[in-house]
């Protein structure tokens, strides 16, 4: 590891080691409820800047808790607000108890400034941070407390819910897949890391404190080594079946396409960078590695519509970042990538062929629709119309016909996906909490039946459902109405 690395390493506070950052925070303003309690359960941090539209939703989640007001100390950061965000949370703090409003004399730019002074006047046994714009399920709280208290672990996750213009949809299963307690992270499935944040977990309070866990100095990726290193010192981990949280990911949010530059690059790999150099015999930051590199090659710096670019000069430029930060990867990110197009752009990158990277990007990122689709065997492949760039395996499930009678239905579907089924789920649209789980039964070749029994209709919520495939790395597909 270069020497220069570890000075940014230092310069950004990574180092659990070093205390220096609480130095580094600005002063704050203070103001509290007139009733605030002593010892709380569940200390709860947001940090703020300019999110006014949203905080009467997220406060009213938090005061409406079933764990129960009394019981929570809710401090909101505020990092010097342009808009009228402080005056909807003093509105709260004149009604309810515990609410604990913390004003930074000055702006820190990012959400690690906010969430590191939270962090300094936590008294909670455990933590949740939330962002600003989210909220949680009536009794997100308790579900979590309840479920530490009764495991000994010291991190819970829960189910996640994207909530975008008013539709809701829910996030990686692999958060919530079952109920379990001291669940090894060795255990965790693939797509786990899909979605390793500040949404959908609960911390115990003395692991913070023991380790020095606090968030980086930078804007970008400033919790990504907070949640990882909580999950390896943690080592086992619980998980709750129900929803707890919901994600604000409407329209009206400032498009983070417009946001990714080199500077955003550069902050992920750091971050990444960090992680391999101080855990690289752990077996699951290979696991962790690659699911980020999947986010940050495809979804966000191999695309045309951000503020990197895609051109020869910006591959160019990814590659002269990736072999500075993750020089010493030590694994081969080929064992882990969930699909071959993640493989192809990492070959063409690390073998520098530039023009073919971009003429594969510019083919892949085209709309299914204008590009050729073609059954080979049980699987299917887009294929390019340029002999050179390789077939690409698309995962497909086709809905093929629905039988009713006196003794149930039975849903037929082909399946068109290298990895074998581990179960299905039917989700009711308007209540995710609802949930149908089944093995299915392999009838031949490429088709499989759901069977559903009179009792169990009889007992699935009212409503729009949808059919997925769960796989063994939760990774799942929805069922693709064909006949």
């Amino acid at each position: 590891m270069e020497e220069k690395l570890r000075e940014e390493f230092k310069t950004y506070n990574f180092y659990l080691n070093d205390h220096s950052w609480k130095e580094k925070l600005p002063s704050v303003t203070v103001e509290k409820s007139e009733r605030i309690g002593n010892r709380p359960k569940i200390s709860v941090i947001i940090a703020n800047y300019n999110n006014s539209p949203y905080l009467e939703r997220m406060m009213n989640s938090l005061v409406n808790q079933s764990i129960g007001i009394e019981n929570l100390q809710i401090l909101f950061v505020d990092d010097r607000s342009t808009d009228d965000s402080v005056d909807k949370v003093q509105t709260f703090m004149k009604k309810y108890p515990n609410i604990e409003l913390y004003v930074l004399d000055e702006n820190t730019g990012g959400a690690h400034g906010p969430r590191n002074v939270g962090l300094l006047y936590a008294k909670g046994e455990y933590l949740v941070i939330l962002d600003a714009d989210d909220w949680y399920a009536q009794k997100g709280l308790e579900i979590f407390y309840h479920s530490l208290e009764k495991s000994g672990d010291d991190l819970v996750f829960g189910g996640v819910v994207r909530s975008k213009n008013g539709q809701l949809e829910l996030m990686t299963r692999a958060y919530n897949a079952q109920k379990s307690e001291n669940l090894p992270i060795s255990e965790l499935p693939y797509d786990f890391y899909n979605w390793l944040g500040p949404q959908g977990n609960m911390i115990r309070h003395s692991l913070i404190k023991e380790h020095n866990l606090h968030f980086i100095d930078q804007r970008v990726a400033d919790d990504v080594n907070f949640f990882y290193q909580a999950l390896l010192f943690s080592k086992k981990i619980s998980q709750v079946p129900e929803i707890t949280t919901y994600v604000n990911r409407d329209d009206d949010n400032l498009s983070l396409s417009r946001n990714i530059n080199e500077n955003f690059l550069i902050s992920w790999l750091r971050a990444l960078s960090y992680l391999i150099e101080t855990y690289n015999d752990v077996e699951d930051i290979q696991r962790f590695i690659t699911r980020r590199l999947e986010w940050i090659l495809v979804d966000f710096t191999l695309r045309w519509d951000t503020n990197f670019g895609l051109n020869v000069n910006s591959i160019q430029k990814l590659r002269r970042l990736i072999e500075l930060y993750l020089s010493d990867l030590g694994f081969d990110p080929n064992l882990y990538f969930s699909l071959d197009v993640y493989r192809y752009i990492w070959e063409y990158l690390k073998t520098k062929n530039d023009e073919k990277l971009l003429r594969f990007v510019g083919w892949h990122t085209l709309p299914s629709i204008d590009k050729s689709l073609k059954k080979v065997g049980n699987l299917y492949y887009f294929i390019s119309e340029e002999k050179d760039l390789p077939w690409i395996n698309q995962p497909l499930v086709k809905g093929r016909e629905i039988i009713t009678d006196e003794t149930g239905i039975y849903l037929r579907f082909d399946y068109y996906v290298p990895e074998s089924i581990n179960y299905v789920e039917l989700r009711n649209d308007d209540n995710l909490n609802h949930v149908f789980r089944k093995k299915v039964i392999h009838l031949s070749g490429v088709t499989y039946e759901l069977q559903i029994t009179p009792e169990e209709f009889n007992g699935l919520s009212a409503g729009i459902h949808r059919l997925y495939i769960i796989l063994k790395s939760q990774i799942e597909h929805l069922v693709a109405i064909d006949k």
